[in-house]
């Protein structure tokens, strides 16, 4: 199966021009899963470029001070991607 959406995303820390966010793993689907990671708002990166880890834990860095972002973590395994986890966080 796909994925289940990765569960309680939360703001780690924030700097003036970064965002360092964790979250825990939802079911994998019994496939092995990467953690696709996007972050929209003025400064982010393009939207064609998407964060990928296999951890549970990234930092979004070179953002704009002072500006909110709406990120977006899905988990992705060999038969396709979760529905989204979703957080407004902002930089200091």
């Amino acid at each position: 199966d796909r994925p289940d959406p990765p569960q309680a995303l939360r703001l780690s820390e924030a700097s003036p021009t970064s965002l360092s966010l964790s979250w825990s793993p939802g079911f994998d689907g019994g496939l092995e899963q990467h953690f696709l990671l996007r972050a929209e708002g003025p400064g982010a990166p393009p939207p064609s470029a998407t964060l990928v880890t296999s951890g549970f834990a990234l930092t979004l860095g070179g953002l704009l001070p002072a500006t909110p972002y709406d990120v977006t973590v899905r988990a992705r395994n060999l038969r396709g991607d979760s529905a989204p986890a979703r957080l407004r966080a902002t930089t200091s």
